[in-house]
């Protein structure tokens, strides 16, 4: 009985070092499975996760150093996320061929509407940039120029006859007003222009200043020289010849498309904000129109490439891009620009190349606008370090 136990022993032994074995050589053969993560796109609640991004580990940068598409976007989804930022964010490294464009949490959160690729969004400062560009356009045409006065259609605008278009472009009117809340809509383009007229000061101080007033009144010239509306110019000469699908005015947003209400976080829970629309019908040039990230693209890339206003009508509006504020942009060293809004908790931005290769439009209805201006910088210098896609 002990040799026939003894046997068994010896047996099972020698079966679990072949087992072993085995398993061992198995092991050594297998190939490594690919660690994989995948990366939220939108917020899917209304209470936030304060947890920090994912921070697997992504494959090795490519041959030349540059990041990979697939890394990059990694990158940028984890921006978005760890500032809890809703909204629409269209990027590229290579011009409108390059274009990708993304989408976070919701634009309607009590009826879980999520934001969309095409959604259109309260342009705010952005649109200064639209106005500019018609204003160039008329020059082109021969029906104004850099050094119009104020006082050829505005001449009870103290100061008036010492304004220039040019000086109404880049802030330097010597114009100030804030931004008083009209206690009901301005139902008319002559009445938002009166509202303004009404409300700016005039100081002859032409130092640069921040004021929507001067778009406002830039507004006011284009009816004026072209005796249509700002509206139907804008229509002609910016929407029309750039196929731009998603562009409408404040009060003129067709009922079948998402309308996206805008969100403050507080204590990690999204709050509803007001939207006022009495706000919006004041500022006229300035803030009263609304854009999809797409369309925008398609203008600033069209405007800074000269295909909007020629090559020479570009320079003359931007001045050759010169390191400062010219016309609602921000062109700042090293070939860069900037745009940026905020206007009933909307916040919008620009940042990209002035050649047009690298580009980000943001528009979001979460978030914090100087904190996430920042963002924006760090998706520009993202995109920078990427391989074109």
């Amino acid at each position: 009985m002990q040799q026939r136990w003894g046997v068994l022993l010896a047996g099972g032994i020698l079966v679990a070092l072949l087992g072993g074995g085995m398993w061992f050589w198995q092991a050594q053969q297998a190939p490594a499975t690919p660690a994989t993560s995948d990366v939220a796109t939108s917020a899917s609640s209304r209470r936030v996760s304060s947890s920090r991004p994912s921070t697997k580990k992504v494959a090795a940068k490519t041959t030349n150093g540059k990041l990979t598409k697939a890394q990059a976007i990694k990158q940028i989804d984890n921006l978005m996320a760890s500032h809890h930022i809703m909204g629409t964010l269209l990027l590229t490294n290579s011009g409108p061929s390059g274009v990708d464009i993304r989408t976070y949490g919701y634009a309607d959160m009590a009826n879980q509407v999520r934001n969309t690729k095409t959604e259109a969004y309260p342009l705010a400062s952005l649109q200064k940039a639209v106005t500019g560009a018609v204003i160039q356009t008329l020059i082109n045409e021969g029906k104004l120029t850099m050094t119009t006065r104020l006082s050829t259609y505005f001449p009870q605008v103290r100061f008036a006859q010492d304004i220039t278009i040019r000086q109404l472009l880049d802030h330097t009117s010597g114009i100030r007003m804030a931004e008083p809340l009209p206690k009901t809509i301005l139902p008319t383009e002559s009445a938002q222009i009166n509202f303004t007229l009404r409300h700016l000061v005039s100081t002859d101080n032409h130092a640069y200043s921040y004021s929507n007033a001067n778009f406002t009144l830039l507004a006011g010239v284009i009816r004026k020289v072209t005796g249509k509306s700002y509206m139907t110019v804008l229509r002609n000469t910016i929407i029309k010849p750039l196929g731009l699908k998603h562009t409408y005015a404040y009060n003129d947003i067709p009922g079948n498309v998402v309308n996206p209400f805008s969100y403050s976080l507080t204590n990690g829970i999204s709050e509803g904000a007001i939207i006022s629309k009495p706000l919006q019908s004041s500022e006229l040039g300035c803030g009263s129109l609304y854009m999809s990230v797409g369309d925008y693209y398609k203008f600033i890339n069209s405007l800074v490439t000269g295909k909007l206003l020629g090559v020479a009508g570009r320079n003359e509006l931007t001045a050759n891009f010169q390191s400062m504020y010219s016309a609602g942009v921000y062109y700042q060293s090293g070939h860069h620009m900037r745009i940026g809004g905020n206007d009933n908790a909307f916040h919008t931005y620009y940042m990209g190349t002035t050649d047009g290769r690298v580009g980000v439009v943001l528009f979001e209805n979460q978030g914090m606008f100087s904190i996430d201006n920042q963002v924006g910088y760090a998706i520009q210098s993202i995109l920078m370090k990427t391989e074109p896609f």
